[in-house]
């Protein structure tokens, strides 16, 4: 049994990556892989992925088939205007439901939760989005 969380986050940024039909792919980034110091370009709009939790389950005889529940946060950052912010919100939300199933790669993936924190902004906006992705292991 081995923790899913960062093959989780690998195959979330692919999917919204290769999967992306809006004008401008925004800058898809696992959060360890932030490494700034300084302004960051205030013209490309950001998807941060950072795994939450894992909840694991086992399954079969003996224990050997794992069920993995992986809480995955979506943070996204846009910085033009709250119209291109809908869009970006908008076109990852129609992603993740287009690929509600999986296939060999993971089970599904669903939007559990989904909230603005552009209150608290200034000059950014910005939005939460919570999905689950399930992914069966077997060893």
């Amino acid at each position: 049994m081995t923790s899913t969380s960062y093959t989780s986050a690998d195959l979330l940024e692919s999917i919204l990556v290769d999967n992306w039909t809006s004008d401008n792919v925004p800058n898809v980034q696992k959060a360890w892989e932030r490494r700034s110091v300084g302004f960051i370009d205030d013209r490309r709009d950001q998807i941060i992925l950072t795994p939450k939790a894992e909840n694991i389950k086992y399954f079969g005889l003996y224990g050997n088939d794992h069920w993995h529940d992986v809480t995955i946060d979506l943070d996204i950052r846009t910085y033009q205007n709250d119209e291109r912010h809908a869009d970006i919100v908008s076109e990852v939300i129609r992603i993740i439901k287009s690929k509600i199933r999986g296939g060999t790669d993971y089970t599904d993936l669903r939007v559990i939760a989904s909230y603005t924190r552009n209150q608290y902004m200034r000059n950014m906006f910005n939005h939460i989005i919570t999905i689950s992705m399930r992914i069966s292991e077997s060893s």
